[in-house]
This record gives structure tokens, sequence and C-alpha cells, in this order.
């Protein structure tokens, strides 16, 4: 049996998948499975056993060029559903095709706020990783499933914790000084803190850590591969609603993650050893993926969410 399974992109988007190709592979252990997604996210796939092959789009290459190097599948899995991974599913004529459900206008009516819209189109999934799965038959136990990505050091540093400063938009990043706050409290309480991210993110890396002894930064140093890989050495983890913090939750990570103008009925919540800290407020949730800027100006949502309550969230994952 071949299968293929297709997302492009993003990272947390991707590491989500995991959960179901560790899945797909445990019900049908002898069957081969290519993974279909864009160059820059193959190497956080390669080498994983769930996996058998990566192909990768490149830049400037056509659907019609990537088809020529993926053997015709018995089955495809569309878990992205945009126009090239609908394209590409219909170009390689596979025996069986499922697609999976985005609940997308349900996502929009709770930023809409219209009931309305929101009880016509109520998704039946309490995440991502359930709608995936469905695609697998009605049988499966989904509640204990989750991310994983499996890397070859198993040693932890002692009492280092992990930090995700940034994210892909601004309103979806807790403020610069909460982070630096927490350092400073975590460090005066003999922890480590090291500091994960992109290049984009050095100067807020650079702000938390300044002038704190126990903080190390990786941001903008690492390749994906070799941020997992320093990752998984934590004993815990802070996140932005962000693609690190889903790897966090693969590596299964006691992990504390905040949530500002998303909300965990988009389906993009973290499984496993986690906590979402998040507040209720009239204007949340204000978009489907986070802005550049807050409307009301504030960022009430994240501002409210302080220091000491992210400490003691992660202190109770970890006495736990």
């Amino acid at each position: 049996m071949r299968f293929v399974v297709i997302r492009f992109s993003s990272l947390g988007d991707i590491v989500q998948t995991t959960a179901f190709l560790n899945v797909l592979k445990g019900l049908f252990p002898k069957s081969s499975v290519t993974y279909v997604t864009k160059e820059e996210f193959k190497e956080i796939l390669d080498g994983q056993p769930f996996v058998d092959s990566v192909v990768a789009l490149r830049r400037g290459q056509s659907v019609f060029e990537l088809a020529k190097e993926i053997e015709r599948p018995h089955c495809v899995f569309d878990l992205h559903v945009n126009i090239r991974s609908i394209l590409l599913s219909t170009i390689l004529n596979p025996v069986c095709l499922k697609r999976v459900r985005k609940n997308t206008i349900y996502r929009y009516s709770l930023v809409l706020k219209n009931d309305a819209l929101k009880k016509l189109f109520m998704r039946k999934s309490v995440d991502n990783i359930e709608e995936q799965l469905k695609l697998l038959g009605g049988n499966i136990d989904t509640k204990d499933v989750r991310p994983v990505l499996y890397v070859k050091n198993t040693k932890k540093e002692p009492k280092t914790i992990g930090f995700a400063v940034g994210a892909k938009w601004k309103t979806k990043m807790w403020p610069k000084e909460y982070f630096r706050e927490l350092a400073r409290m975590l460090t005066k309480d003999g922890y480590k803190v090291w500091l994960f991210g992109s290049q984009d993110e050095t100067r807020i890396a650079d702000f938390v850590g300044s002038g704190l002894d126990g903080v190390r930064s990786f941001v903008g140093k690492l390749t994906i591969k070799g941020t997992v890989e320093e990752m998984s050495k934590c004993i815990g983890f802070v996140s932005n609603d962000s693609g690190l913090m889903h790897v966090a939750s693969a590596l299964d990570l006691p992990l504390v993650a905040i949530f500002g103008p998303t909300v965990k009925g988009f389906g993009f919540y973290p499984r496993g050893r986690s906590v979402v800290l998040e507040k209720k407020l009239s204007c949340r949730p204000c978009s489907l993926h986070g802005t550049d800027s807050c409307k009301k100006g504030t960022l009430e949502c994240m501002y409210s969410i302080e220091p000491k309550e992210v400490y003691r969230a992660l202190m109770g994952l970890l006495n736990d």
C-alpha cells in the first residue's frame, strides 16, 4: 500500500500532522508513506519512523513537475486543502483520495461573533488532530493521540526551561518584558533558560536575556532540526501560539502555551502535558492567525497574562 500525505506549510501545522502519520503507520506498518511539503520544512520529517520518504516542493517548481517525482499512490490524504494540494492530489490520480475538513467557516464565525453561523457550521471534532484522524475511520480512540517527533538525544539538561520568544504575527507575542521577568524569576530559583526562535526574533531574545546569568540564546543560530534537538533537552517549555509550541508538544515537554488573539476553538491548541493560558475577553478571537497590530491598541489579551501566572502554571506542570 502506497500512501501520500500532503501538507506544504507551515511548521506548526506540519508538526500537528505527525499524530496522524504515527497512527497511519501503526495501522499499516508495511505500507509506504510519502510526505509532500515545502523544501524549507523537509528536514523536520527526515528520519522520522512514520515516514518512508519526503518529497519537497522547491522554490519556483510547479506542481506538475513535483508530481513527476511521486509514484502513483493507492491513497492520497490531503491535509492542506488549498489550490496547490488539490491540484497535486488530482494529478496523482489515486485510487482513494481523502481531504480533511478545515472548519473554516466555523472559525470565521468565532472571529465574527456570529452565533447563527457558529451553530450552522459547528465543528464535530475537538481539534485538527481529531479531524485528520477521522480520515482513517471512526473506530480510532483519538483522546490520547498527540504529535510526536523522535530525536536521537534523550539526555535532559537539569533545570533547563525553554522559551519560544516570538511568533509570525506581533499580536501573538507575549510582551518581551514579561518573558524577561519570567526568565528573572526562573534564574533566581536556580533554573537555566534557553531561548529559541528565528533570525527575525534576535532583538527580542537579546532583550530577554540581557544581563541575566543562566540565560542562553539559540535564536537565529540553529536549523529547524537543530532547534528540535536542543529543545528536546529542556525539562519544560513556555511558548506563544507558534510553530515551536507544537514542536514542544511533539517532544512531550511540559508546556505552557500563551494564547492572545487566537483561541483553542480554532483547533490548533497543543495536546499532551500542556496548559493553555488565555483570558476571556469580548474582543477574542480577533483574527484567524494573528495580525501585526491590535485593533484596540491595548493588546489586553497578552498583557493581562502576567509572568507570575505563567510561572505558577509551569511549576504546576513540573511538579505534577
